[in-house]
């Protein structure tokens, strides 16, 4: 009896790992079976020294093979090793430089805003550009609703054979096909069902549109991260703290080839990691000023061969991470 009696709580003890080791990922919120880790590479550079940046806008190529840099009107081209190989933009009269998308031909669309006479408003104009950054035509959005007739993006991103449009302070989404011609459009949000003092302040910060055509986008007020699909389902997670998974302030997001979610949180000075079910994997960097560290990033995306570009504030430029998967 007296030997039942002590190898009771080593039984139990030995039940609960094998019960543990048994809980549904799903189900526990927290972990998930799948395992990201990210190496750091190198920050973006010239033959000078690291490129100095403080939140720039970055956009990768459908090859991977070359990220661009916009930075104070300029244009600047990366190769896969971090270095400038080409620059553009700040000879041309094209307005002020807000975004750009480049297709598979290697040509440039660059969203940019200036003021406009007629209008008595800041506008924007759209300008296809060759591989060289040299300007070939202009077109304007066409056939927009009239609920969109005042609508003025500040993004743009190219996924498959559509634009999508947004303008974060307004959180309102315009798609269309490669010229312009409108496909849909959304107000955001009204889809979010916030409370009314929720509603105050929210905008959009972090956006970007995976290869699924699911729109992602960070609502840093609310702590929340938002995927909106194509067929017009809305989901959401996130939660304010320190705890892992928990967020302090969000910014950039995006999803990797796995449909795992990267969301950047300013304050934690990390990227964290979502499986496509929002359960947290893990994250990686932290604050600090050594190499694979970060400085109050901001944006994020990914190109086609897993490397992660990641922007900060502080002229602490572009660090740029590899995703490994097991």
């Amino acid at each position: 009896m007296d030997r039942f009696r002590v190898r009771l709580p080593v039984l139990l003890f030995a039940a609960l790992i094998i019960l543990a080791g048994h809980v549904n990922p799903a189900q526990a919120g927290t972990r998930s079976p799948v395992s990201v880790k990210a190496t750091y590479l190198y920050d973006l550079a010239t033959f000078t020294g690291n490129v100095p940046y403080s939140w720039p806008r970055i956009e990768p190529d459908s090859s991977g093979k070359e990220i661009y840099v916009i930075n104070q009107n300029l244009v600047q081209i990366f190769d896969t090793n971090g270095m400038e190989v080409f620059r553009f933009g700040d000879s041309l009269d094209l307005g002020s430089i807000t975004d750009l998308a480049v297709d598979s031909g290697g040509n440039i669309l660059l969203l940019s805003h200036r003021w406009s006479d007629a209008k008595r408003r800041v506008d924007y104009e759209i300008t296809r550009c060759n591989y060289r950054g040299e300007p070939v035509s202009k077109f304007e959005l066409q056939n927009l609703p009239p609920k969109f007739s005042e609508f003025v993006p500040n993004r743009i991103v190219l996924q498959g054979a559509k634009l999508y449009f947004a303008n974060l302070s307004t959180m309102t989404v315009v798609v269309t096909d490669v010229q312009g011609l409108f496909q849909g459009g959304y107000e955001i949000l009204p889809l979010l069902e916030l409370h009314e003092k929720d509603r105050e302040g929210a905008m959009m910060d972090g956006f970007s549109v995976d290869r699924g055509g699911n729109i992602l986008f960070s609502v840093p007020p609310i702590f929340r991260i938002y995927k909106y699909t194509p067929g017009g389902q809305i989901t959401y997670f996130g939660k304010p703290g320190g705890a892992p998974g928990a967020f302090n302030i969000v910014a950039g997001v995006v999803s990797d080839a796995k449909g795992n979610i990267l969301v950047v949180d300013r304050l934690k000075g990390s990227v964290l990691i979502f499986d496509r079910e929002f359960n947290f994997i893990g994250q990686f960097s932290s604050v600090g000023y050594k190499p694979g560290f970060l400085i109050v990033p901001n944006d994020i995306v990914i190109d086609s061969q897993d490397r992660v570009y990641i922007t900060q504030a502080a002229r602490r430029g572009v660090s740029v991470f590899r995703l490994s998967y097991n």
